[in-house]
Formats: C-alpha cells, sequence, structure tokens
C-alpha cells in the first residue's frame, strides 16, 4: 500500500458548498431580523456626535451575536451532520493542523498527540462562543457609556473596559451593582444578555454530557467487536467463534444487533460532528475497526464460506441487511467529512492490491478450514468475489481511517490477522 504520510499531509477539503447551502438560510434571517430591532433600539438615546461609531459598534456587535446564535443552533438544537461554522471552523481546523504535525512523529506519539484533540475541543469551543458573547454586547453598550449606566465613582474606567467588565459580570449573572443600566434600552439588552448567558451555559453543560454518553456508547460497540473478533481484526475467527458441530449459532442475532449498533453510531455522529475528532489510541476502539470488521465479515461469508453448506447463514437477510447498513453507514461518514470528493482522485486513497486480497484470502481459508468450517471448492471464483467487494469499499474506508489518523494495516491487521497492532509502537 502507498506511504501513508504523503496523503496524511494533505488537507481534506470540508466539501464544496457554502455556508449558506450548508446550514440554510431561513433562521438566519430570522435571528438578523431580530438583533436588528435590538440595533434599532440600541442607537436611540445616542448623541449625535457618537452616531457614527453607534452604527458601527452596534452592528458589529449584533453580528457576533448572530454569529453566536447560529452557531449554537447548528450545533446543538438542530443536527445536521455539520456543526456551526465557528464550530465547523475549530474542529477542522484544529484537526487538518494536529493530523500534519502527528504524521510527522512515530505511530506511538501520532496517536497520543491526536488521542489530546476531541477532549481539547470542547471546552475550547465553549470558551469561544461565551467571549464572542461578552465581546459583542460589549460592543453594544460601549456607545451608551457612561450616559446610559450609574457608574460608582470608585469603578470609573475607559470606557471600552467599562463595556468589557459590565458585559462579562452580566452575562455570567454575578451583578456586583458597581455599573448598572439606566436607560430603557440598555436594560432590556441586559436582560437579553443575562438570558443568553444562562442559556448558553445551560446547553453547553448538556452539550458535553451529551457527547460524553456518545463516546461511551462508541466504545461499548467497539468493545465487544474487538473481543468477538479474537481480540483483534480476524473476521474468521469471529466466524469461527459461533461455529459448533458443525453449524452456526446465533449469527442471525449478532448480525441484527450489529446493524443497529452502526445506525446508532451513525446518528452519534449526525447528532454530535464533534465524535469524528475523538481519536482513540487503541485502533479497535475506532469506527473504522468496527466497519472494516463488519464489511470483512461479509465478504467472507460471500466469497469463502461454501452457501450451499450454510445456506441458513450466507443467505440469511440479516446478512445482507448488514452488509448494505455497513457501506451505507460509512458512506454517510465520508460524506459528512468531505472526503468523497478525493475518491475521484487515486493518489489521495488506498490503491488496490490484488497481491495482499489473496494472501489475506487464502489465510482465511486456511482459519476457516481449521475451525471445521466448509470452504468454496472453486478458490479462483471466490477470489473474484473477494476482489470484488473489496474493491468496492476498502478505498472509501482508507480514506476514512487515514483521515482519523490511522494506517491502514493498524485497521485491517494485515501484519497479523489475528492479533491486529492495537498497541502502536
Amino acid at each position: 500500500m502507498r506511504t501513508q504520510k504523503s496523503r496524511a499531509n494533505k488537507v481534506l477539503p470540508a466539501g464544496g458548498k457554502s455556508l449558506w447551502q450548508r446550514y440554510g438560510g431561513l433562521p438566519a434571517v430570522s435571528l438578523l431580523l431580530l438583533l436588528l430591532i435590538i440595533a434599532l433600539l440600541c442607537w436611540a438615546g445616542v448623541d449625535g456626535n457618537r452616531a457614527s461609531a453607534a452604527v458601527g459598534s452596534t452592528l458589529i456587535g449584533c453580528a457576533l451575536l448572530l454569529l453566536v446564535a447560529y452557531d449554537v443552533y447548528a450545533t446543538i438544537l438542530h443536527a445536521r451532520a455539520r456543526s456551526g461554522p465557528v464550530s465547523e471552523t475549530l474542529n477542522r481546523g484544529v484537526w487538518c493542523f494536529a493530523r500534519w504535525l502527528a504524521f510527522r512523529k512515530s505511530r506511538l506519539r501520532r496517536h497520543q498527540l491526536l488521542n489530546a484533540v476531541g477532549p481539547l475541543l470542547l471546552p475550547t469551543l465553549v470558551a469561544i462562543l461565551i467571549a464572542l458573547l461578552m465581546i459583542g454586547y460589549a460592543l453594544i453598550y460601549w456607545p451608551h457609556l457612561p450616559e446610559s449606566f450609574n457608574v460608582n465613582k470608585n469603578a470609573e474606567s475607559p470606557r471600552w473596559i467599562e463595556a468589557l467588565y459590565f458585559s462579562g459580570i452580566t452575562l455570567t449573572t454575578f451583578g456586583y451593582g458597581d455599573i448598572a443600566p439606566r436607560s430603557s434600552a440598555m436594560r432590556l439588552v441586559a436582560l437579553s444578555e443575562a438570558s443568553a448567558g444562562f442559556v448558553s451555559i445551560s446547553l453547553a453543560v448538556t452539550y458535553l454530557i451529551t457527547v460524553a454518553g456518545a463516546l461511551e456508547r462508541k466504545r461499548i460497540v467497539a468493545s465487544s467487536f474487538y473481543h468477538q473478533a479474537e481480540g483483534g481484526a480476524d473476521a474468521a475467527g469471529f466466524l469461527a467463534r459461533y461455529f459448533v458441530n458443525g453449524k452456526f449459532y446465533g449469527l442471525e442475532n449478532i448480525f441484527a444487533e450489529a446493524a443497529r449498533d452502526l445506525q446508532s453510531l451513525l446518528e452519534s455522529h449526525v447528532e454530535h460532528p464533534v465524535i469524528h475528532y475523538f481519536h482513540p489510541i487503541e485502533v479497535h476502539k475506532s469506527l473504522p475497526r468496527i466497519l472494516f470488521l463488519v464489511l470483512e465479515t461479509s465478504s467472507i461469508l460471500q466469497s469463502c464460506v461454501d452457501a450451499d453448506s450454510y445456506p441458513e447463514t450466507c443467505r440469511r437477510p440479516e446478512l445482507r441487511n448488514l452488509e448494505d447498513t455497513a457501506r451505507y453507514v460509512l458512506h454517510q461518514l465520508v460524506i459528512f467529512l468531505g472526503l468523497d470528493e478525493l475518491e475521484e482522485h487515486p493518489e489521495e486513497a488506498p490503491v488496490a492490491e490484488p497481491a495482499r486480497w489473496k494472501m489475506r484470502y487464502m489465510q482465511t481459508m486456511q482459519r476457516l478450514s481449521a475451525a471445521g468450517i466448509q470452504v468454496r471448492e472453486d478458490i479462483e471464483a471466490g477470489l473474484r468475489k473477494y476482489y470484488e467487494n473489496r474493491l468496492d469499499w476498502e478505498r472509501r474506508l482508507g480514506l476514512y481511517a487515514t483521515f482519523l489518523g490511522y494506517d491502514w494495516d493498524e485497521v485491517t491487521g494485515d501484519r497479523d490477522l489475528r492479533h491486529a497492532e492495537d498497541q502502536p509502537s
């Protein structure tokens, strides 16, 4: 396979759509109208000498408030597989820089560095949004200080300090009382800021809790697949585990449960896109490994196992549903991250390697035979089917794994089929 570093150093696009197309315009228009009304109220009472400064300051402040409000809406309240403009820019920018740096280090150091990104993104995003809110309201207060406020003589400071200070204590609802609004317009604005601060902090805490719950579910599903696959990426071992006394037992239930788990993981990534950037050091806890095991198991049942000997397993609708679900989940994840454009560029994705596929196919046939499972007699036909399946999904899965910071041999366990490199070296 082509070296990973040359691909990893590329900056991967977020998709070709504009922000307006990506996030939708109606909510933004509604919020803009609301903030313009606030701006008109704020301009009232400003003397003519400072009217132009008031207009500029208030417009910029309202624009910042609109940006924060829409980002909270798009990231937390309205799940669309992509975060709001601030969140998306932060997540993508930090991740691409971290990948650029990580792929210049050893495998262990790379995973340690990328593992630190996800936990830092959430508090950083909350801090940025709160700071933008505070600055936005401060810009609205600034033209009205000190005329529209009662300022304690001992608390007098430069206007911009007073505006920023009052905005901060109002947003966090501290309210020391040394500065208080006097005009009706400023009282209404201060009331809206206190409400915005309370709502924002509540939503941030709720979002952190739900993301933590989604990550926990992901780890549970990954651990289940890991132990069923003989503690690695061994799809043949996964099948052999359920083969007893010449018959497969319980696979239909396993397939149905796995399909539900994949759908649940996809929904978690739709509702909380930041989950993409939580990078487990142990590859068996990653989504690329889960998808590989599911797709490889399906390929083995279609190309290696004798379907005539086990029709109740190889021709079950649960197997087809599981394969379709895994392909759909992978396709959606690639689209969410904007990686679909790179599929058209062969130099950006893992290349087809028939020699590697043949070696894995033959090793799988040996593993199945050793477990007493009847395999295909027509090896050439089975190998062609295996090639066809791997060619259909490997390029896409390789792009996804590389974007998340994993080498292809880590995901597939091609160096050691039974015990893949779960602990980086």
